[in-house]
């Protein structure tokens, strides 16, 4: 951990800043002495529009106006259809980072002495509507930032711009439908990474845990693992459905349609949805009775393990290799030891099912080793990842993503508490070799539990860290 702190602060001056609006013509809240003929956003890396990617919203309603992008992405312009008039005008704007996480905003702007303000629409006609320009630049941008006032996890909560005529006001943008799509979409996301864990972690517990005459137990191990494939493909239904409806702002009806799905997902998180998705076919298919056999499932484990890489804040941070380096080495110390904890609970209940000897000591003794190197793993890529993913320290206690990082690194510490106690107490005990069957029967049963209670802080982890991937850190 030191190592990875020495490295970490060593990089950092090299870091860039998060993607977030820079600047804009006309600049918020300031007035223009004649009619505007365009709006340009600035941001500090490329971006890519998503839906409308710019509203304009006037004395009159909605204003229709073209929108692209320009510079590679930096710059979004919009071109009302006519030059804007005397009144108060309302631009939100809708863009998605590399990583995929959208960024949002609303700033509002006033015009005068340019004749009088346009006519309010007679009734039952329709207003006009907003431009459909979708932007065709790359998508290359930085760790998004929400500058609305909004907390970081309404970045993906609070959409605008969805082709079709989709309300634009904030009672639509905040409704109890959205903020539960919000809630879902992220649910989603926990139960994909969480099968993602599950099968990594499980198939490296069958590779090196189960060795000599427990390899008996491998098909047990690798029966879960298929399991894990459908539980993947499930979360990213949840997650692509709801996150849809969350875009449309609650409308369920509009979300289905394809075209709102698309709107939905950036280039970035199709790639990374689309590897997990792979990724859980070949595990669903390719786990077999043997490891050897189970070559297609180990191979659905990288890719899946590679979309969740793709889609979190290693496409924002930099230095680039530093950080993806670090958020490998988390993913795959953490799937090792979320998915050995819930093998081996797994194993030792079905010896207990089944009225088998648990055998617990030499099991336990193995995967306490294996655990303790992907704790120390996780701990010193986490460092890695917070240092550069944070602008400064004290975003640690100042933004929600902080908060919720600490909140996750707390559990850790209770769960690595927990391993320490079986590693040094529980373990020992067990390879005792107790006199009576039992004491051996009941030293298992005490592992057998706590390991029951590590899985259960471990899901409150996996629900932090979906929380954390999907959203943006606020500064």
């Amino acid at each position: 951990m030191l190592a990875a702190l020495v490295v970490a602060t060593w990089c950092a001056p090299f870091a860039t800043a998060h993607t977030r609006l820079e600047s804009s013509t006309p600049a918020a809240g300031s007035t223009s002495a004649g009619p505007v003929g365009e709006i340009t956003l600035r941001f500090t890396l490329p971006v890519t529009s998503l839906g409308d990617g710019i509203v304009i919203d006037g004395p009159a309603g909605a204003v229709a106006a073209d929108v692209a992008p320009a510079k590679v992405g930096l710059v979004l312009v919009a071109t009302p259809a006519d030059p804007l008039t005397a009144g108060v005008y309302t631009v939100s704007w809708t863009v998605a980072a590399r990583d995929g996480h959208p960024l949002e905003g609303t700033f509002t702007f006033k015009v005068t002495g340019a004749g009088p303000a346009p006519p309010e629409p007679a009734e039952g006609a329709a207003a006009p509507s907003a431009g459909s320009g979708e932007t065709t630049g790359p998508g290359r941008t930085g760790d998004g930032e929400s500058h609305s006032g909004a907390d970081p996890g309404d970045n993906m909560d609070d959409m605008d711009g969805i082709d079709g005529g989709m309300d634009h006001d904030a009672a639509a943008m905040n409704s109890t439908v959205t903020t539960v799509a919000a809630a879902v979409t992220r649910l989603g996301s926990a139960m994909s990474l969480w099968g993602g864990l599950v099968a990594g972690g499980a198939l490296v517990f069958a590779g090196l845990v189960l060795r000599g005459r427990d390899q008996e137990d491998v098909p047990v191990v690798l029966r879960a693992v298929r399991w894990t494939g459908a539980l993947i493909l499930a979360g990213l239904v949840v997650h692509v459905a709801a996150g849809s409806v969350r875009m449309a702002h609650g409308d369920v009806a509009a979300a289905v349609s394809p075209s709102s799905i698309a709107d939905s997902l950036t280039s970035t998180a199709r790639w990374a949805l689309g590897l997990q998705a792979a990724g859980a076919i070949a595990i669903a298919a390719g786990a077999r009775h043997t490891l050897r056999g189970s070559w297609l499932a180990i191979l659905g484990s990288v890719l899946v393990g590679a979309g969740h890489v793709l889609s979190g804040h290693s496409n924002t941070a930099e230095p680039r290799w530093v950080v993806v380096t670090a958020d490998v080495a988390h993913l795959a110390a953490a799937a090792t030891w979320v998915g050995g904890v819930v093998a081996m609970g797994i194993l030792l209940h079905s010896r207990r099912r089944d009225g088998r000897a648990l055998d617990a000591a030499l099991v336990g003794a193995r995967f306490s080793v294996v655990a303790a190197v992907s704790v120390a793993v996780v701990g010193a890529a986490g460092i890695v990842l917070a240092v550069e993913i944070l602008d400064r320290p004290a975003q640690l206690w100042e933004s929600n993503w902080g908060l919720l990082l600490l909140a996750k690194v707390g559990v850790v510490v209770v769960v690595g508490a927990i391993g320490a106690y079986n590693h040094f107490r529980v373990v020992p005990r067990l390879a005792a070799r107790p006199s009576s069957v039992r004491s051996a029967h009941k030293a298992g049963n005490l592992l057998r539990r706590s390991a029951g209670r590590e899985m259960s802080l471990m899901v409150v982890i996996v629900l932090i860290t979906a929380w954390l991937v999907a959203a943006s850190v606020q500064t």
